[in-house]
């Protein structure tokens, strides 16, 4: 494609100001070399800027707006012509999908959800909704359960949408800000508009677009790749929408240039001593953090120290007379300092 630089520019104005295009006279005013001059008048033919009334008539300056009507209307044309085969195609497609997921003869209702159980199909949908995305994307992603494909395919179709100029907000767990990975996506995505928190605590991972399609993942069986169900139920979507919205609201922001966690190690030991007080197993309480047994064991031990507590009982009763555990999360269970007690 040509482009207009400096020169170009001058020599239109030029041969505009004396009416034609005069070789002697341009080359003299601007003290450039022949070749260029030629380079230029190439240019400014090509883009519709200079013509002529035919053979033996002067070359003379066109104004631009019947050049961008020249100059683009092909184009204009060709994208109009693409356009309409796109649409023409999902219609064709769109018309095939009752009959892939429903019975035959029997077209699925609006409102059901089907369970894809295989994950390369899951990513595939997950790909395709990403593409009729046009508001917003949000995604809550845990830290565990996302293989490597998974992420590879997140980060292909989160910045597609970003470029697209669409909204995305993901909330991962603190333990993310820790993997080098996620960092350096974050970075990427960040750069492109994409808004970034964490949390101690989240659900299992969800992604919705626009408000209206959600995909919920399968609770994996003998550790093989899960399934998910793909949700168009407005009640639904919304319900996965605004619990979202909790969470991201209590969340932290993710600065992936920021290396040092003090603004997180506070929330991380609350969360931990609330779960102690449920009663939760150190193992337990490690995997729903997305941390090891022992790190988990060590933000205990700190925890325990800072209020003064020296077993897991005595711990959950403090820190409720403190006022340290409060509510439990967006959406979690009732986890009463009464459980420390079966302990």
């Amino acid at each position: 494609m040509t482009e207009l630089d400096s020169t170009c520019v001058s020599v239109y104005t030029l041969a505009h100001r004396h009416g034609s295009f005069h070789d002697v006279t341009i080359l003299e005013t601007l003290g450039i070399p022949p070749a260029e001059l030629a380079r230029a008048r190439d240019t400014l033919l090509g883009l519709g800027l200079l013509s002529s009334a035919g053979a033996g008539h002067p070359l003379v300056a066109v104004h631009p707006e019947v050049a961008e009507a020249i100059a683009c209307g092909p184009f204009e044309r060709d994208i109009h012509e693409r356009e309409e085969r796109v649409a023409r195609m999902r219609s064709q497609l769109h018309a095939l999908v009752p009959l892939y997921v429903g019975s035959a003869g029997a077209p699925p209702s609006p409102d059901s959800t089907p369970t894809i159980e295989d994950p390369a199909e899951v990513r595939r949908r997950i790909a395709a909704a990403a593409r009729r995305c046009r508001r917003e994307a949000v995604a809550i992603q845990p830290s565990v359960g996302r293989d490597a494909d998974t992420v590879e395919h997140t980060r292909a179709w989160s910045l597609d949408l970003l470029r697209r100029g669409v909204r995305m907000r993901i909330v991962y767990q603190h333990a993310e800000r820790a993997s080098l990975a996620t960092r350096a996506y974050v970075c990427q995505a960040a750069e492109s508009g994409a808004e970034v928190r964490t949390s101690a605590e989240v659900c299992e991972h969800v992604v919705v677009f626009d408000g209206a399609v959600a995909f919920v993942p399968q609770a994996p069986a003998d550790g093989a790749g899960s399934g998910a169900a793909l949700v168009t139920n407005t009640t639904v979507t919304g319900f996965l929408y605004r619990r979202f919205q909790d969470v991201w609201t209590v969340a932290q922001p993710f600065d992936p240039q920021e290396t040092r966690y003090e603004k997180v190690t506070d929330e991380l030991n609350r969360t931990v001593l609330r779960l102690m007080a449920a009663g939760l197993k150190d193992e337990v309480i490690a995997r729903r953090l997305a941390i090891s047994t022992r790190t988990c064991r060590r933000y205990m031990k700190a925890a325990m120290a800072e209020i003064g507590a020296v077993s897991r009982f005595q711990a959950g009763a403090r820190a409720a007379q403190l006022g340290l555990l409060g509510p439990p999360p967006p959406g979690g269970p009732e986890e009463p300092v009464a459980a420390a007690r079966a302990n």
